[in-house]
């Protein structure tokens, strides 16, 4: 059968949160031809092609009256002569021929999850799954130019397990965080020699500086910036106000040294006002810029810019462009990372979530490039501090556990160690799983021998426990306070000797 030229598709009009659905008639090929005949695209190409699938697919999802698309396969996105991406219209007459083929077998058996033989009902489960498909099958059928790097085949392949695991932990919950996670292409340029020297000195000054501030209850110094790596202020003035075609706002060279200073100084020095001045002669147009301003105006206490930013469905909260390169995009992430760890909302707790994943695979990058381990060891440390309390802010109790007994494998210092283990045993006792809790407070307790917060935690946990045998639990009080004498004295003991142990009192 001779695939025709042209289809039925959903025309999606965006009006400020909601998109409204109509019909128009589209020249193209359905994806599945289309790579067929272009399976040799540019790297580039193939990434707008995936994102570009995946804002279609969260445009309807927010349509109100067809809210899932049910039909997400190769066979049912056309792409038209012009390169624009489209769903195909269901509805339409036209198109019953590629529905039909859509619920042969073979389709069935590629796009859908081994519990779901048939197309059946719309879900959002569903989309997601096929979704995940369908970047699979673009993947395996496009050679682009040049290929996937390690870290870019890492991502994607994250991203499809996460599609296909709808009841994993791991699973997305929507569409918008499958297109955040989806990787940009940036076309890596060769900067003037002069500024990159530039930048690798403040690269060595930020190295230095670092190992001098991880000293303990060191107060942090101001960051004193050579003459030599200031900005000049012609170079300033020409970004805030040259208009026209000569604002290319400043010379990407320029525009990358004032981002790595201003990352610089929000992140490792946080001096907050300081990193804003370095961002002023960068254009609002470049998102990467934007964001660090929103962030460090929320760490200052202005929180307005980052709520909206989170709040807002379209915006690209990690859109990348130009101004940013391969190598400044850990410490960008970081940044934004402190930045929405302020805010209470649910949406900003996924962005957290979502950013320090993206810490995450730049970090198992750096292990795999870097025998160091000591700084990239506390920077894990607290970027999963950051996951922690983003979980536990959404009420994923158990995600929250297991991260901090990911802490407990990297933190060294024995206080917070104590601290970790009282917060791991806490959340485990939130999600239900008191025997996991309490095996959390024993495996403490034997490690930090001299831990009366574990001790009062654990016997509390038993006591409310209504399975643990009370003659038990009196047992475990006893032999703690054999252990630590010292412990009867502890106001909270003495709480819980009142509360559970009256018989003990006088």
């Amino acid at each position: 059968m001779a695939e025709k030229e042209g289809y039925d598709v959903l025309r999606l009009i965006e009006h400020g949160q909601t998109c409204y659905i109509s019909s128009e008639y589209a020249g193209g090929k359905v994806l599945a031809g289309w790579l067929k005949i272009h399976p040799n695209i540019t790297k580039e190409r193939l990434f707008l092609l995936i994102r570009d699938i995946t804002n279609q697919l969260c445009m309807i999802h927010r349509c109100r009256k067809k809210p899932y698309y049910q039909f997400v396969n190769p066979y049912s996105i056309v792409i038209t002569e012009e390169g624009e991406v489209y769903f195909l219209d269901l509805e339409a007459g036209s198109n019953e021929e590629q529905l039909r083929l859509m619920q042969k077998r073979a389709v069935r058996e590629a796009f859908l999850p081994p519990e779901e033989p048939y197309y059946q009902k719309a879900s959002l489960e569903l989309d997601i799954y096929g979704l995940g498909k369908t970047i699979q099958y673009v993947l395996a059928m496009a050679k682009p130019i040049p290929a996937l790097c390690k870290r870019e085949e890492r991502k994607f392949l994250r991203i499809i397990s996460r599609c296909l695991n709808g009841n994993s932990r791991i699973s997305y919950k929507n569409i918008s965080d499958i297109r955040r996670s989806i990787p940009r292409y940036i076309q890596k340029t060769k900067p003037d020699i002069r500024v990159k020297k530039k930048v690798l000195f403040v690269c060595a000054a930020i190295s230095f500086l670092a190992a001098v501030w991880k000293i303990n209850g060191t107060e942090k110094n101001p960051l004193m910036i050579p003459e030599e790596l200031e900005l000049s202020e012609a170079g300033e003035a020409a970004g805030e106000d040259k208009k026209g075609e000569d604002t290319e706002v400043m010379m990407s060279d320029e525009r990358e040294l004032r981002i790595e200073l201003a990352i610089l100084y929000i992140l490792n020095v946080e001096d907050y006002e300081k990193g804003l001045e370095y961002l002023k002669g960068i254009g609002s147009e470049y998102v990467s810029a934007r964001n660090l301003r929103a962030a460090a105006r929320a760490l200052l206490g202005d929180k307005r810019e980052l709520t909206e930013l989170a709040e807002g469905s379209e915006m690209e909260l990690r859109e990348l462009e130009g101004s940013i390169s391969e190598e400044q995009l850990l410490g960008y992430y970081q940044c934004l990372l402190k930045g929405y760890a302020l805010l209470d909302t649910e949406q900003a707790s996924r962005i957290v979530l979502s950013l320090g994943e993206s810490c995450m695979e730049h970090l198992e990058e750096d292990r795999e490039e870097s025998r160091e381990s000591g700084e990239r060891s506390a920077k894990e440390t607290e970027i999963r501090r950051y996951m922690a309390a983003a979980s536990e802010k959404i009420g994923e109790f158990e995600e929250a556990a297991h991260i901090c007994e990911e802490m407990l494998k990297l933190e060294e210092d024995e206080e917070k160690r104590e601290e970790l283990y009282c917060k791991t045993a806490m959340l485990y006792e939130e999600c239900g799983q008191n025997g996991k809790a309490g095996d959390i407070c024993v495996q403490g307790i034997k490690e930090l021998s001299d831990s009366e917060e574990l001790r009062v935690m654990h016997i509390r946990m038993l006591y409310e426990d209504a399975s643990v045998d009370r003659a038990f639990c009196a047992q475990m009080a006893e032999e703690y306070v054999r252990q630590m004498p010292g412990l009867q004295e502890n106001e909270d003991f003495q709480k819980l000797r009142f509360t559970y142990m009256p018989e003990d009192e006088g």
